[in-house]
């Protein structure tokens, strides 16, 4: 069995792991001041130090779930209180199509993702979850909701007579690269591709 903790070397071995290292508004703030900073702002680089630091005790809980293949639980009477709400959303992303997410089927997939980590050390994972943490913040848009209502508005109401419609069509009517935005209404069911034609 793999050790959980991280070597004394490590960035990361002396962050704080209990508690709530600060309130999820003021995480929240964080992250928005982050997004909006320039890209070569050292105060950047220090908020995105102080968010790591914030969402560690997670990337803990990951790596405790991927080094020992035990579900996270926490001290509650009932199971289904006892597992957090972001392991079980977590968990359905390799459920088998067609089972139900239950004690025994989320202990099967939990015991299958050291797998994915074969012969790394306990440092090596933390740090691939770490890079991922940190891709997520670096993508992060505090204004993606907005920007989603300004194009569904642009869909309905400029481009609603016609059937069929291109990243480009749409781009000419925001300010903004919407790529990122039309996926998201595909992946949802509000929008559907049409395969490209041979050439």
């Amino acid at each position: 069995m793999k050790l959980i903790t991280l070597p004394a070397h490590h960035y990361a071995a002396g962050w704080k792991t209990e508690g709530a290292i600060k309130e999820l508004a003021e995480v929240n703030e964080l992250g928005r001041r982050y997004a909006e900073l320039p890209l070569a702002s050292a105060e950047k680089e220090g908020i995105l130090l102080e968010l790591c630091q914030c969402f560690h005790p997670y990337v803990m809980k990951y790596l405790v779930m991927i080094c020992r293949g035990h579900v996270p639980t926490r001290m509650s009477n009932t199971l289904a209180m006892r597992i957090n709400k972001d392991i079980k959303h977590f968990l359905l992303y390799f459920l088998p199509r067609g089972q139900d997410l239950n004690w025994h089927t989320m202990n099967r997939i939990v015991k299958h993702f050291h797998l994915a980590f074969k012969g790394m050390d306990t440092e090596e994972i933390y740090d691939i979850l770490m890079a991922m943490l940190v891709a997520t913040i670096k993508s992060y848009d505090p204004g993606y909701i907005d920007k989603v209502k300004k194009l569904v508005k642009v869909i309905d109401h400029e481009l609603l007579k016609r059937r069929k419609f291109t990243f480009a069509d749409i781009n000419r009517y925001v300010d903004f690269d919407c790529d990122r935005h039309i996926r998201l209404l595909g992946r949802v069911g509000v929008l559907c591709s049409e395969a490209p034609r041979p050439a």
